[in-house]
Parts: structure tokens; C-alpha cells; sequence
């Protein structure tokens, strides 16, 4: 049970299970911001951002708006703001929201790739951001890196997947993190112009762990408190209807 003391341990304070844990010597720090830096950089063929939403807009051919992830649902709310509008204020390069957010949260190292064609499939639009989450009193900052990829963009939805690899926590290699953000007409009878936000998570275990249900819990636990701020800063900008 020598892994199930370390994660026990960590669930004292879910949110630094998620974000902290480990404790690295300087040299492993420098490397995996590195790992991160080559990350940001890989995409080659950048775009600009509203020209590239603009053109899988007019594609004939477009996915489905996908089901929520099996998670939970961290965000659902409808705001006084167009979907186009909202869009671009959530994923726009150097959005002054994720600044504010990033600065609430005591986040570091900040840097986003261009948003890029995947592979020149000018119907696949993604970009990766990393980041490094602030330290507790107890523990050392950690390196996240989220892959943001589009998958369903029209002129009044938009759905942006992500794949979030935090390699420093226990346990991290047993599973993959997801996180699902689904922009859609509010659909107010008043006619009122608005949207519905709805961000699910999930967690795909590629691993057998005796700890899943540990690292589920503490996953959780952490990215509500998250998303909490994230919520209380957006109502900051956009009235919640």
C-alpha cells in the first residue's frame, strides 16, 4: 500500500493533488519547462485566429456538437453576450480574460502556440498552451500543459476540446485528463442576444490503478475550486442571465 499512503496524503488537500505534489530538484524543474517550451512551439503552420474561425465556419461539412464528458459538468450558464463574442473572448490569442485569470490564480510561465492548422487539415485547429500552477505552503509549483483543439465551429456554436497533461502529480502516466467547452445560443424567448457556456471534464484511465477512485475524487475536488474562480471572473465581464 506504499502508493496508496503517498495518494492519501495528497487528498488532504485535493486542489494541490491536482495542481502539486511531487517535489523535483531544480534540473528536473528546468527540463520539463523545456519539454513544455518544445511543446508550445511544434505548430507550423500558424493562422490568424478570426480569418481561421471564419473559414471552418463556412466548411460545408462540420462535426456534431459532441456529448458532455463523464466528469461532470464545471460550468453551465447562460451570458449576456453573443456566441462569436464569447468565443473570442475566451480563445482569442493573448485573451486579457485568461491573463485575469491566470493573475487570480497565482499562475506562471504563462506562453500559447499560434493557433495552427493540425497536420495543414484546415478543419482541425489547435494550439498549446502551458503554464505553471502557482505553489501552496506545502508544496512546489507544477507544469501544465493543454493541448486546445477545435472541433465543431459555426456561426453561432463553437466547441473546443482539451487534453491536459500534468505529469508532474502521482499517478499521472495511469490516466489522461479532458475538458470539453461548448459555446451555443442562449435561446432566450425574449430573443435577448446571449449564450450558454457548458464545460464538462473527464478521465481516461489507460492504466490499471487500486487508486482511481483517489485520483478521481482529488481531480474533482481541484478543478472545482478552479472553475469557481473561472465563473466569478467571467460574471465580472459578462451579466449571467
Amino acid at each position: 500500500m506504499a502508493e496508496g499512503n503517498e495518494l492519501l496524503k495528497v487528498m488532504d488537500n485535493p486542489l494541490d493533488s491536482v495542481f502539486n505534489e511531487i517535489e523535483e530538484s531544480s534540473k528536473e524543474e528546468d527540463s520539463t519547462k523545456s519539454v513544455n517550451e518544445d511543446n508550445v512551439e511544434q505548430n507550423s503552420s500558424p493562422c490568424s485566429f478570426e480569418a481561421a474561425i471564419a473559414l471552418m465556419e463556412s466548411m460545408e461539412y462540420k462535426n456534431e456538437m459532441p456529448a458532455n464528458l463523464s466528469g461532470g459538468i464545471l460550468v453551465d450558464h447562460i451570458y449576456a453576450v453573443s456566441p462569436h463574442d464569447l468565443n473570442v473572448f475566451l480563445f482569442a490569442p493573448n485573451s486579457k480574460f485568461r491573463k485575469d485569470l491566470e493573475a487570480l490564480q497565482g499562475t506562471t510561465n504563462a506562453k500559447e502556440s499560434p493557433w495552427a492548422w493540425k497536420s495543414e487539415d484546415m478543419s482541425c485547429l489547435t494550439r498549446v498552451v502551458a503554464y505553471t500552477k502557482a505553489a501552496t505552503k506545502l508544496v512546489k509549483a507544477v507544469n501544465t500543459t493543454e493541448e486546445q483543439t477545435y472541433i465543431r465551429v459555426t456561426k453561432e456554436e463553437f466547441c473546443v476540446h482539451l487534453n491536459i497533461g500534468i505529469p508532474e502529480i502521482p499517478f499521472s502516466n495511469t490516466f489522461k485528463m479532458e475538458m470539453l467547452y461548448k459555446i451555443m445560443p442562449g435561446g432566450l424567448s425574449s430573443g435577448e442576444v446571449s449564450s450558454k457556456l457548458v464545460v464538462s471534464w473527464g478521465i481516461v484511465f489507460i492504466q490499471r490503478t487500486i487508486m482511481k477512485s483517489f485520483i478521481v475524487r482529488g481531480i474533482r475536488q481541484g478543478i472545482k475550486e478552479s472553475f469557481d474562480q473561472f465563473c466569478n471572473l467571467l460574471a465580472q465581464n459578462f451579466k449571467v442571465i
